[in-house]
């Protein structure tokens, strides 16, 4: 009997549907809260079909995909629930800009920062032009000489502003290569002030160092909508030469955005201490990363890069000056720095080189800009949300548009659901329950092949090992066929 030929073709067509039968597996895990990494119960509201559901800090840092297509929503059969995703500040509220002036606080040269505490200010007309007297006797008397003052502060009238100030921009300049710290206060006769906000702000010198970056720090101080109707503001910033000329209020009729959720970072490795790299276990998009460096009365100008492998360059992401000091008798640290939303898998820190570095790896917090799920109460309870699968690229969006789950739906009609409750409690883990709150392992960053790479590799040697399989399995098949046949003698005539 003559041997069975190998069809290639065939044998080529039978390992595409042995990996793509791989590939439909994993897709179909999507449909099974077992398949995720965090299952959480929910109580749902009474007496509603459509409800609301924060995605809480334990589901963000688990998810795979940054579009959050790996987050699922089941009932008490397990089966998924139609739902939507929103973010929860959506709708945000108009705001509005109002430009005030500067009148400058005049002093005693002899008066320093903590010298303003407890004073009460006085303002003066001259020349047409409005300035603003340290007044140290409390009464109207004549003020000091013109030649012994000096500029401490400034002083803001916002008396006339009617709607809640989210937040302040200085129009300022200051020395450069020296952290400046603005203090922001209130006051309604200005004698009793109460404090707002506060930022530090660096200037490179640039002449001294070209290629450093020009202005650093938080120059958008939150206010957190304070009410300053009838209140005076009071700006100072300690010996430093500064020359201030006005300020922009940023006012809004709404509520604001809610706040942001928040995760800590285990601290990783410092090999480097003016370089900082590691990797994040998640592909939720950054909005902002606080880094406090260890010790005290540190500061550090950085750069904050990232990248999703290692075959791509780091790209820049924000600049800021990181410090924590004591001044006024408190711990003050920076604020977070802003990422705009990032979706990057690896993130490099770098300390500027006229700067030691750091001492130690700073403590690490990430942010993320809020987000919920508008669902539909379908099946029996309990719900359960569930987020973060392996291989998340196998699992497509199950998010429906709004105005398909809402009828007749209208903008931001999501935030007036009923809430639904994620008990993170009684959070189903998978590897177990970790101790002490939300925190992100400290990952090292690639130093081999991509993940795609793998996975490539991982599909090729699945194609060649069913393609040997079923090489083996035929010729077997032949052989035994062959040995089966009965022999023909060699004497006998055709």
């Amino acid at each position: 009997m003559k041997p069975i030929p190998l069809n290639l073709p065939a044998l080529l067509a039978a390992a595409a549907l042995f990996v793509s039968a791989g590939v439909a597996q994993a897709a179909a895990d999507a449909n099974s809260p077992a398949a995720y990494a965090i299952r959480i119960p929910v109580a749902l509201a009474s007496d509603a079909p459509l409800q609301r559901v924060m995605l809480p800090a334990e589901v963000l840092v688990r998810l795979q995909s940054p579009g959050y297509a790996d987050v699922r929503l089941f009932n008490g059969a397990g089966q998924p629930v139609p739902m939507a995703l929103a973010g929860v500040a959506a709708a945000s509220a108009q705001e509005e800009s109002v430009n005030l002036p500067a009148y400058p606080i005049l002093g005693a040269a002899s008066t320093g920062t903590a010298g303003l505490e407890g004073l009460s200010l006085r303002i003066e007309e001259r020349q047409g032009q409005r300035v603003v007297q340290i007044d140290t006797t409390g009464t109207t008397g004549t003020a000091s000489p013109a030649a012994t003052q000096t500029v401490r502060g400034a002083l803001f009238d916002a008396r006339s502003l009617q709607l809640p100030v989210v937040r302040m921009a200085l129009d300022a300049d200051w020395p450069a290569g020296q952290p400046v710290t603005f203090q922001v206060q209130a006051s309604k006769d200005l004698k009793q002030w109460r404090p707002l906000a506060e930022t530090v702000l660096y200037r490179a010198d640039t002449a001294a160092a070209p290629t450093a970056p020009g202005r650093l720090g938080n120059e958008q101080m939150d206010l957190h909508r304070a009410d300053l109707k009838d209140h005076y503001l009071r700006v100072t910033w300690g010996d430093a030469a500064v020359t201030l000329r006005g300020a922009t209020l940023v006012t809004s009729r709404g509520t604001g955005p809610r706040e942001r959720v928040s995760a800590s970072m285990a601290a990783p490795a410092l090999a480097n201490p003016r370089e900082l790299v590691f990797a994040l276990p998640f592909a939720t998009p950054v909005a902002a990363l606080k880094i406090t460096p260890q010790g005290s009365n540190v500061l550090v100008p950085v750069r904050v890069l990232g990248r999703n492998h290692r075959e791509q360059p780091w790209s820049p992401l924000a600049s800021a000056v990181v410090y924590k000091m004591a001044m006024g008798g408190k711990e003050q640290s920076n604020a977070p720095i802003e990422l705009g939303g990032a979706w990057v898998r690896e993130v490099k820190i770098e300390a500027d080189a006229k700067s030691p570095g750091f001492a130690a790896a700073p403590e690490l917090a990430l942010q993320f800009e809020p987000a919920q799920l508008v669902f539909l109460a379908s099946g029996q309870g309990p719900c359960t949300l569930a987020g973060g699968l392996s291989g998340a690229s196998a699992a497509a969006s199950a998010f429906l548009p709004l105005s398909s789950l809402v009828p007749g739906y209208q903008t931001a009609q999501e935030n007036t659901l009923p809430v639904a409750l994620a008990d993170v409690a009684r959070a189903d883990i998978t590897g177990g329950q970790p101790a002490g709150g939300v925190q992100v392992a400290a990952t090292a960053a690639s130093d081999g092949l991509p993940l795609r790479n793998w996975v490539l590799w991982g599909v090729l040697l699945a194609g060649v090992g069913a393609l040997g399989l079923m090489a083996w399995l035929l010729l077997r098949q032949t052989k035994k066929q062959a040995d089966m046949a009965p022999d023909v003698p060699s004497d006998v005539a055709p």
